[in-house]
């Protein structure tokens, strides 16, 4: 799926994603890269409201996910389970947020998955604004198959 059409995906799945305008600008290989800019996504200090970093971690999790089982050919609803930021500093622009899916970690994952209908993984993503590190997220997901799907 091309980043303009996973783009539109998300903002028709996840609507919050569209009021955030956030945008994928790379994915394929086991790796996405997402990015929302400040306006939209701004508290009163004019700095990016930590509910919209936090979510484009979870989403950015999320999204590599959906992506990787796509392209296994899995049918599943992933859900998150858990939600870790680190606010690192303040985001006064445009920020993006990037993962690669855990190779370690990733075949377990799709066995447990194809087995029992049910497999839990944990995402890090990166958030980075003006060239600099500003928040690490750490999402675990829940991947449901089967009839759970």
């Amino acid at each position: 799926m091309s980043p303009e059409a996973f783009t539109e995906y998300l903002h028709r799945h996840i609507p919050l994603t569209a009021a955030m305008q956030l945008r994928v600008l790379q994915n394929g290989d086991g790796h996405i890269e997402l990015t929302a800019p400040l306006a939209p996504n701004r508290n009163h200090r004019d700095t990016a409201f930590g509910g919209s970093l936090a979510t484009l971690g979870i989403v950015t999790g999320w999204a590599l996910l959906q992506q990787g089982l796509r392209q296994e050919g899995v049918e599943a609803r992933i859900v998150v389970q858990k939600s870790e930021c680190e606010f690192l500093e303040p985001v006064s622009d445009a920020f993006f947020s990037e993962s690669r899916l855990p190779v370690d970690e990733w075949a377990r994952f799709l066995a447990t998955l194809r087995k029992r209908g049910r497999a839990r993984i944990t995402v890090h993503s990166t958030l980075r604004s003006a060239d600099r590190e500003v928040v690490q997220h750490s999402g675990t997901f829940v991947a449901l198959g089967g009839d759970q799907a």
